[in-house]
């Protein structure tokens, strides 16, 4: 499938905009739940890299499907920069890639994609080999690139392949990511080098690193640990043991706590302590509220334990945080 028709696809979606200039075409995501842009640079007849910058939980995915199966899609390859992404294994099985982990796989998002922490930043690729053959065999030719073995090697049998970046990928990727604050066309022309390379590292690395993919949970195990992350921060001032809440889904606390860790990378302690003083913070600049009665809104009744929470989270007491954002205001 080639990536205009990719795009075509994607602008059928209500909240999703399409925004053009010479060099590339940026997918804007405004919903009621976050924003986001996708913003696409092809580089070869065959070959389009995209910049991906998302703050919303979900964005809702093209319909790729024909007559109820799965369309296969290009080879796409994921690059995580921060945040975490869901995926759905052909299995219907849940993995996810997290910071500084790449993916490859030639099945598209079911559905919707997943950003269970809401902030998600990285590049994807997406290779039309059928195109490129085509189009663009000197690229094949001249760099020696095979496509259908790198298929081959990390997605045997329509798999997904996940793992952490090697030190020379991640070199290679973290030039990629750079490239984004460059003015084009000359961050183009860069694009297209570290691109090749990539593949290049991809086709001929000796020892591939096994795949976290054979890391999964099932959508049981993810609707749990989704449930769980709704009861814990629907009221912020109320303290839900780990215990108590395995016992309303009928699991063990362990099983709990590892399918939460798993959908949403941090254990439930560390995950809401964050998610309380993010809710802080946003309370110290938009009210008038004391001090005394944001840490009760959050969930803290000592006030002292909660100014130190919150200054080990972002260098400043609650007192002195406010203060520099009203002066950012001025």
């Amino acid at each position: 499938m080639k990536i205009d028709d990719i795009i075509r696809k994607c602008i059928e979606i209500p909240g999703i905009s399409l925004k053009r200039s010479d060099y590339s075409a940026e997918l804007l995501l405004n919903g009621k739940d976050g924003k986001g842009s996708m913003t696409f640079f092809p580089l070869f007849p065959g070959i389009t890299i995209a910049y991906i910058f998302v703050n919303s939980p979900t964005w809702t995915a093209p319909n790729f499907y024909g007559n109820g199966s799965v369309e296969k899609g290009p080879l796409l390859v994921n690059y995580c920069v921060t945040g975490r992404c869901e995926m759905i294994l052909n299995n219907e099985n849940f993995v996810y890639v997290k910071d500084g982990e790449i993916s490859l796989t030639e099945c598209f998002a079911q559905k919707q994609y997943v950003y269970p922490r809401r902030i998600y930043e990285g590049m994807e690729f997406f290779v039309d080999i059928d195109t490129l053959t085509e189009q663009s065999t000197w690229v094949q030719k001249e760099f020696a690139i095979d496509f259908h073995r790198i298929v081959d090697r990390f997605c045997p049998e329509g798999g997904t392949y996940i793992s952490s970046v090697l030190p020379e990928g991640e070199e290679i990727l973290t030039k990629l990511w750079g490239l984004i604050d460059i003015p084009v066309p000359y961050s183009i022309s860069q694009m297209k080098i570290y691109t090749l390379a990539l593949f290049s590292l991809l086709q001929n690395i000796n020892d591939i690193p096994p795949s976290q993919a054979c890391t999964f949970f099932t959508e049981t195990q993810v609707d749990i640990a989704k449930r769980v992350e709704k009861i814990i921060t629907s009221d912020l001032r109320q303290h839900h043991p780990a215990w108590e809440l395995a016992a309303q889904f009928s699991v063990s606390e362990t099983s709990l706590k590892n399918y939460f860790r798993g959908v949403f990378g941090q254990n439930i302690s560390i995950y809401l302590r964050e998610v309380r003083m993010k809710k802080a913070a946003e309370l110290l600049t938009s009210t008038r509220l004391s001090v005394a009665e944001i840490a009760e809104l959050v969930g803290y009744m000592n006030q002292s334990k909660f100014a130190s929470v919150f200054k080990k989270q972002f260098g400043l007491s609650p007192l002195e945080y406010r203060r520099s954002k009203k002066l950012e205001n001025i």
